[in-house]
Formats: C-alpha cells, structure tokens, sequence
C-alpha cells in the first residue's frame, strides 16, 4: 500500500470510529471531543469543558499496524480456505513493515447524576 493510501484510509477510520462513539455517548450522557473543549494555557495537556468545567479525560491510542507481504511458489498443491496444501518443493519471500499510529482523543465522562 502507497504511503498516501495508509494515512488517508488510517485517518477515515478513526474518524469513523470517534464519529461512532460520539453517537453511542450522547445515550450514556458523555461527549467525545467535545466542541466546549478548551485547553488551558497554564497547564500543558490539561483540558476542561467549558460547560461543566471538568477536566476531560484524554485517551491516548499507540497502534502498531504490520503489513506481511508474501509470495510463494510451489510445484503443486492449492489453497482450501485457512489451510494451505503445497507440495515439498517450495520456495517462499516474505517482507514485513511495522507502522505506528499514536493519537488521542479528548472525552468528558458522564457525570453522577
């Protein structure tokens, strides 16, 4: 995969995932990068709401995402789902690459009601 591909769909899906936890928040009285978000200049990664004026909570993710590529050549044999059948005469090249993605994501918990 381009590089371009990578952060492009790796940057869809985390908006698509905190666009689905927004959603699943409003039922439980919780924001998600909420828009009342306000980041006081005093103290570094603190952040408040500035309806309620308590602290959001800051998620941090660090994902490792790893791509195999493989190739193999046989002199026989096939593929059947989960396992593979190949016969003695093999030859395989593999190259893997680890990327790591760190973000984080600002949420005001629910409070006691």
């Amino acid at each position: 995969m381009q590089l371009e591909n990578f952060i492009s769909q790796t940057l869809k899906q985390i908006i698509d995932g905190v666009s689905s936890a927004q959603t699943y928040s409003e039922t439980k009285n919780a924001k998600i990068n909420p828009r009342t978000a306000r980041m006081d200049g005093k103290a570094t990664d603190y952040s408040f709401c500035t309806e309620t004026y308590v602290p959001l909570q800051g998620v941090e993710f660090d994902i490792a995402v790893t791509v195999i590529e493989k190739s193999s050549t046989s002199d026989g044999g096939g593929n059947m789902g989960e396992i593979s059948v190949t016969s003695a005469s093999q030859a395989s090249n593999q190259n893997s690459s680890v990327s790591r993605i760190k973000f984080k994501v600002p949420i005001l918990l629910p409070l006691s009601k």
